[in-house]
């Protein structure tokens, strides 16, 4: 008798019960998609194909958001950007079925444009680990091996840590000009800028580590379902938004292994701001010529020619945009060419864009910048 009472009193307690309908499920499930797309959108263009970069010589002109014509006259798209162009036709389809009040048709339609994002984010999430441990990889080593005076990390901190002899070299106090320098003026900033090299090494690899273990949790969701059931759409959302942090994480470590570059050689942009518009000429063990930065694969000449009569020539090679010391990363010299990509991917800029807007003048047409006279590339027209 006393079980069965309480059996009563537990019927008769106030239990929450939400029922969502379908409506409330399609237009909440629109609102996470059209955050998933924004964020992809930059991904997609950025790395256009697989295998990444080799595939990019397919792509007409170097430009990754033109396709280029079959012979057969049709259009190939990279298939990173088709599979975007149908996750976004997809999504569309359900946003009309949305406002047309069909909420089942637009639901299952947004559920479709959701599975195909999980398979879109897989690859995108392994390839963002592959190119930021390359990118760290590089950026401790030499950034060119067959100079003497450039450095490994490790060797920076054997070479300049606080008790080394180069150290007690910089301390030592000269009589000018009697005493001369016993070390290159040029070495000084690897010891100011050893501990945030150091720094940023060891938090461009923990970055690296929670993007692996991101990974790892998105790739487990499904291992606790019954043997019978179906990946449901919260495990789709789940293992979509650790693909997602996956992607932030490895973005994380790119800006790190980008701020080590910048540390390692801040002579690299000498080109940037010489009146000639040419590299630092380097004399002694590994001599180096002087010759026009390449950006995007093209050799750019901005220097200033002050003796010039002709205005317009000087118009032509000037560029406003190299010059704000928060330098947009398709100038850093710094920076390998390869690798510049990436630096722009990890502020959420579509590279191709960034080139367009401030290296050819998308929108300045009458400063057009031009290419040099020895590139073989042609000047791209206004």
């Amino acid at each position: 008798m006393k079980r069965r009472l309480a059996f009563l009193l537990l019927l008769c307690l106030p239990v929450a019960i939400h029922a969502e309908s379908v409506a409330e499920k399609a237009t909440e499930k629109r609102n996470e998609l059209i955050r998933y797309l924004r964020e992809i959108r930059t991904m997609a263009y950025n790395y256009p194909c697989d295998p990444f970069p080799d595939c990019q010589a397919a792509l007409p002109q170097g430009d990754d958001k033109k396709a280029p014509a079959t012979p057969a006259g049709t259009t190939a798209q990279p298939e990173r950007i088709k599979l975007f162009g149908d996750i976004k036709r997809i999504y569309q389809e359900g946003m009309v079925y949305l406002y047309e009040g069909n909420f089942v048709n637009s639901y299952n339609r947004f559920l479709d444009s959701q599975a195909r994002v999980e398979r879109m984010l897989e690859g995108l999430s392994q390839l963002y680990l592959d190119r930021a441990e390359a990118m760290m990889r590089d950026s401790i080593e030499k950034k060119d091996p067959t100079d003497p005076a450039d450095m490994t990390a490790t060797d920076i901190s054997i070479d300049y840590g606080q008790k080394s002899d180069k150290r007690r070299d910089f301390a030592r106090n000269r009589e000018i000009p009697r005493d001369s320098r016993t070390y290159d003026q040029k070495e000084v900033h690897y010891a100011h800028n050893k501990y945030e090299i150091e720094r940023n090494i060891e938090m461009g690899y923990k970055h690296l580590g929670l993007a692996r273990e991101a990974r790892r949790r998105a790739l487990i969701v499904d291992t606790n379902l019954a043997p019978n059931q179906r990946m449901e759409p919260h495990h789709r959302r789940a293992r979509i938004e650790y693909y997602l942090d996956c992607i932030r994480m490895a973005r994380l470590a790119k800006l790190n292994g980008e701020r080590i570059y910048q540390l390692k050689y801040p002579y690299d942009n000498y080109a940037l701001i010489s009146p000639f518009g040419k590299t630092e000429i380097v004399r002694g063990d590994h001599p180096k010529e002087a010759k026009f930065p390449v950006i995007a694969g093209k050799e750019r000449d901005w220097s200033t020619d002050e003796n010039t009569a002709d205005a317009n020539k000087k118009a032509d090679k000037s560029n406003p945009y190299i010059y704000p010391a928060n330098l947009n990363p398709v100038f850093d010299l710094r920076i390998p060419e390869k690798y510049r990509r990436d630096s722009s991917d990890a502020r959420d800029q579509i590279y191709a864009d960034q080139i367009d807007i401030n290296v050819d003048f998308r929108y300045i047409p009458e400063k057009r910048n031009k290419p040099t006279a020895d590139s073989t590339t042609p000047a791209k027209q206004p």
